[in-house]
């Protein structure tokens, strides 16, 4: 033990190998500079989709690894050097360090969105971008990684700032846990910080197993469950003193194993590993093997049989300098470039990209970054400056989100669309003049920003369940005490029903009640949830107690729909058919009557997206009865599925509504009628259009429903 001059405080030593120099600056491991390159060329290339490394992404788990060792390394040398540790002084050189360079990206990539991208998306970037400047971003995503009204929406451009968040997140609380500690405890500090952060490990890392079983989306972005990754790279720094005692033939071994258990992940490592949970431990691994094979001091022999031989190249040293503004660049260039010139980009043109945001990350350091460094701030200013940029920031997001674009908003007077009276000739009739001449009025309901709002009230009640969710209310509309009961049931494409048969009930005095569920079909399987990475248990636990409050119902009606699509080529169509029907089978037992209504035609394309883009050739966003197939195919379908379930469901005697009429004329398929927006993303109608259905509705129940007609 040794007495801190500045305190007199009793603290442990530590080697020089974890302490800083007399200026401040960390000691220089060129061997980190080059795990930090192995790093962002894996992500870089897994985001590039380069074929064979599929597992990239485990590059930002070395990362954490990295930030949790380098971080912990500068606190606690301060601490024994000082006896006390500077929160300002940390926070400033943080702030000097990374923010920056991030605005610089977060403004530029809003800026590109709201004058060269996509129209509707410019919003949910600027949204994006408040969330990236305050590093809030992972928690962002894992809030809309299980949100189905979000699922296939475009991709942002700022999502990877969701691991820059994690570990600023983990930089507000460890250098408060170590100043705790330094006050509680007067002796064996380093021992009892490694007490505390192998606890925090081991907790962190149960949760990260249990939750990715539960929810993936929260497991891969949330602090909670990733914390365990940075704390081991603290625990080499804390374990420094006994690794030091190692033979070094052993850490030797341990460098160049760390290397193959890092690119054994990205090589084997596929979208679809359950991910972090416990699979993160190979990368988290061969990192803290590498970090901790170096902490010995290298001589010129010993040099060129470690790991040092590979990551201590002046490439790799290069890559090291530039992975933060290279990380930082490569995403938003690889989302954005596409868009902006219009082509589809396959995996060279995206890597051929990647190497420009390296361009740009080499100008940033020496524009930004290492003026930055060179600046004579001190920590207050530097607090106050980072306070002014990401107030400053938050100005440009507000901006693109407030400021109007053309064509997305109404400019014209409201009128009301309706199929009143309008028999199958008259309807076809009116879609066959939207199709031939299409037109983006200047009074369109909803509006293309609009659109994507414009959701059952369902969605918002808990009547449509989310995907975590089983239980549901009572869901009664209409009339409850109506004579005659009627049940929607089925996953979202049965709850855009909800419009056409809340107004129906509300019109006849039926008691309507609508139990949906997010991405659930009607057929009784249970398959992987993109969404959750898992399968999705939820589904059929759902569909049982849903069944069975519909047998204690007992309705005079059950209208039961569902996506075609849904959940892909994972069940051969006649496999799919026949659970379909095993369901509709439930139903008809618990039911005086069963309706299947058949899907809507899926036009392959996001509506909205789409006529933003084309707002003077709105044609090329239409479709025809042709394309079905293909649109169908697009949304992962396997062909014939569609006629395949509704052949099984007239099999078994159930009643079959095809809607592809109300959507499709014989000539083609509209997505604008008059002035009103028929698709509010690639495969839903917008409540607006189902609304304006209802009488359309009604006369089709009517004629295969005996008691509509009284």
């Amino acid at each position: 033990m040794t007495k801190s001059p500045a305190a007199g405080l009793p603290t442990d030593r530590l080697p020089q190998a974890v302490t800083v120099t007399a200026r401040g600056d960390r000691t220089f491991r060129p061997d980190i500079q080059g795990l930090r390159a192995i790093a962002v060329v894996l992500v870089v290339l897994y985001h590039a989709g380069v074929p064979g490394l599929v597992g990239g992404y485990v590059g930002v788990d070395v990362f954490f690894v990295i930030s949790g060792f380098l971080i912990t390394r500068q606190l606690v040398a301060e601490h024994l050097r000082s006896g006390r540790i500077s929160l300002s002084g940390f926070y400033a050189r943080r702030i000097r360090r990374l923010l920056p360079s991030a605005l610089t990206v977060i403004v530029a990539t809003e800026l590109v969105a709201r004058f060269w991208g996509p129209p509707l998306q410019a919003p949910s970037v600027a949204r994006d971008g408040i969330f990236s400047t305050f590093y809030l971003m992972n928690y962002r995503l894992a809030a809309l990684g299980i949100d189905y009204q979000n699922a296939g929406g475009p991709v942002s451009p700022l999502q990877h700032f969701w691991s820059l968040a994690v570990e600023e997140q983990f930089y507000i609380f460890w250098p408060l846990v170590i100043i705790v500690l330094g006050i509680l405890v007067r002796t064996m500090l380093i021992r009892t910080l490694a007490v505390v952060a192998a606890g925090a490990v081991v907790t962190s890392f149960v949760l990260s197993i249990l939750v990715t079983g539960h929810d993936a989306a929260l497991a891969y972005f949330a602090l909670q469950t990733r914390a365990w990754e940075l704390g081991i790279g603290a625990l080499i720094t804390l374990a420094t003193p006994w690794l030091l005692r190692l033979p070094a033939v052993l850490t030797t071994v341990s460098g160049w194993s760390g290397l193959v258990l890092i690119v054994a992940a990205a090589l084997l490592y596929t979208d679809a590993t359950p991910f972090p949970g416990s699979a993160a431990a190979l990368p988290v691994v061969g990192a803290a093997l590498v970090i901790a094979s170096g902490v010995t001091p290298r001589t010129a022999a010993s040099g060129t049989r470690t790991a040092e031989l590979l990551l201590g190249r002046s490439g790799m040293a290069f890559l090291g300098r530039m992975s933060y503004g290279w990380y930082l660049w490569h995403w938003p260039m690889i989302v954005l470039v596409p868009v902006v010139i219009g082509a589809a980009f396959g995996w060279p043109a995206k890597l051929g990209v990647s190497v420009l945001a390296l361009g740009l990350a080499v100008v940033m350091q020496s524009v930004i970054e290492k003026p930055a460094a060179r600046g004579r701030w001190g920590p207050r200013r530097w607090l106050v400056g980072g306070a002014l940029m990401s107030a400053s920031a938050t100005v440009v997001a507000v901006l693109v989100l407030v400021l109007p674009q053309a064509g997305l908003n109404n400019t014209g007077p409201a009128s009301a669309l309706s199929l009143e009276g309008l028999d199958t000739a008259q309807l076809s009739a009116l879609l066959d003049r939207a199709y031939v001449s299409p037109d983006i009025p200047s009074n369109l309901s909803p509006t293309l920003s609009a659109a994507v709002g414009d959701v059952p009230p369902t969605t918002a009640n808990g009547c449509h369940a989310a995907f975590l969710e089983v239980a549901q209310p009572p869901c009664v509309f209409g009339d409850p005490v109506g004579r005659r009961t009627v049940v929607l049931f089925g996953d979202s494409h049965a709850e855009q029903w909800f419009g056409a048969l809340d107004a129906l009930a509300a019109a006849k005095g039926w008691k309507f009640v609508s139990w949906t569920k997010a991405a659930c079909p009607l057929a009784d399987v249970t398959f992987r949830s993109a969404q959750l990475q898992r399968p999705y248990t939820e589904c059929p636990a759902w569909r049982t107690a849903t069944e069975q409050k519909i047998a204690d119902l007992h309705p005079d009606l059950v209208i039961a729909s569902g996506a075609d699509p849904l959940p892909g080529p994972s069940y051969p169509n006649v496999t799919w058919s026949g659970r379909t029907v095993s369901t509709l089978s439930v139903l008809k037992r618990a039911a005086a009557q069963v309706v299947y209504l058949a899907d809507t035609p899926l036009p392959g394309t996001d509506v909205p997206v789409c006529l933003a883009a084309h707002l003077r050739s709105p044609q090329q966003c239409t479709f025809t009865r042709e394309s079905l197939t293909a649109g169908l195919t697009a949304q992962n379908q396997q062909p014939g599925r569609h006629a395949a379930v509704l052949a099984a469901a007239r099999g078994l005697g159930v009643t079959v509504i095809d809607p592809t009429d109300w959507f499709c004329s014989a000539g083609g398929c509209p997505v604008i009628v008059e002035n009103t927006l028929l698709y509010r993303d690639a495969t839903h109608m917008t409540q607006s259009y189902s609304r304006i259905l209802a009488p359309t509705m009604g006369r089709a129940l009517a004629g295969v429903v005996p008691w509509m007609g009284t």
